[in-house]
């Protein structure tokens, strides 16, 4: 089967996503976010009238505080106090600290819960702050993550309608994790692998994959504001961030181990290159990116995490997008029957 991405519309996402990293407020209202997400919701138009207005009497109640937030950034003397104007406005609670002690438990009783070797330990970065991007099978290679960053205060995105959303109690566990919600899209296959993995999905997982199926048949995709802000302030007070650029399993089949999800690379989301650009934007540094590639034999249930050498977006003097680049260097580290959309493109890295 072709399983080849939609490059036009990827291609639209990158654009979408460069025009972002060139805003730093992303030219987005939240009077906007405010009437989408009403909107998006409620199917009863009324009930959505009423609720629209509310938000829209909590933004005007907000205003001065936002201008206060706003001017704290934009007049800040020293990056320094650049730095904390801009985690002092977008760090949720539950990310302004590190890891209590329940987050701590939970995080190391989930990371034991899968056994693995480590290759190239000697590569991680003595302390943040940096980007980690994998491959993204399933199989136990977020476990693996965390147990091999267990001295570093690392977060992981999260899809936001298929497990953010799911439930108050998992959230809640989520948020104990300090893990990152980011919405889902489906943007980088072909229409007919994304019909082919809502059938995969569970009940839940269909009702969603509907709705990015239906929105992006519009041509839109989830600009993700939120979490672009949340990531670049994590980093930017030394934390480390882990990104799944080939995004939401097709063939999820169960947890971890369990997956039944293809081993084979699909093209990366575009969103890596935004959190680099805005995080360059803000401290006026690159953050170096560490490619990792997890190997799973799903038959002798053995797995290894190899760590690759840390690169930076600006040493990309390819033709590739930023995105592709670096997926490249995770190929690379994969046996070639699994780089799939990146088997040509590793030869661009050597």
């Amino acid at each position: 089967m072709d399983t080849s991405p939609d490059k036009k519309f990827n291609k639209g996402l990158g654009d979408q996503h460069e025009k972002m990293s060139r805003d730093e407020d992303f030219n987005i209202s939240k009077k906007e976010e405010a009437e989408h997400g009403q909107e998006s919701v409620c199917e009863d138009q009324e009930y959505a009238r009423e609720r629209i207005e509310e938000a829209r009497e909590a933004l005007r109640e907000s205003d001065t505080r936002e201008i206060t937030i706003e001017r704290d950034i934009t007049g800040a003397q020293t990056k320094e106090e650049r730095i904390k104007a801009y985690q002092h406005r977008y760090l949720p609670p539950y990310l302004r600290g590190p890891k209590g002690f329940i987050g701590r438990f939970i995080t190391e009783k989930y990371a034991n819960s899968v056994r693995f070797e480590s290759c190239g330990i000697e590569n991680i970065p003595a302390h943040g702050p940096f980007l980690v991007i994998c491959n993204h099978f399933g199989g136990g290679e977020v476990e693996a993550i965390f147990k091999t960053f267990r001295d570093y205060n690392i977060h992981f995105d999260l899809a936001k309608n298929i497990w953010w959303n799911t439930s108050l109690i998992l959230r809640w566990v989520f948020k104990k994790m300090q893990m990152i919600p980011i919405e889902e899209s489906l943007a980088n296959i072909p229409e007919e692998r994304k019909e082919e993995g809502l059938l995969n999905q569970d009940k839940h997982g269909k009702k969603v994959f509907r709705k990015i199926i239906d929105r992006e048949k519009q041509g839109k995709v989830p600009m993700n504001v939120n979490f672009f802000h949340q990531a670049v302030a994590v980093l930017s007070r030394g934390d480390a961030l882990c990104m799944f650029p080939e995004g939401l399993w097709l063939n999820p089949g169960g947890i971890g181990a369990l997956s039944h999800e293809p081993e084979v690379l699909k093209q990366g989301y575009r969103g890596i290159e935004v959190v680099i650009r805005q995080y360059k934007k803000l401290t006026g540094e690159d953050l170096p990116v560490l490619p990792l590639a997890f190997l799973a034999d799903r038959q002798n249930n053995k797995r290894q995490l190899q760590i690759g050498k840390s690169i930076v977006l600006e040493k990309n003097k390819t033709d590739l997008n930023g995105t592709d680049w670096c997926m490249a260097h995770v190929a690379g580290m994969l046996p070639e029957e699994q780089r799939g959309y990146y088997t040509d493109l590793v030869r661009n890295i050597r």
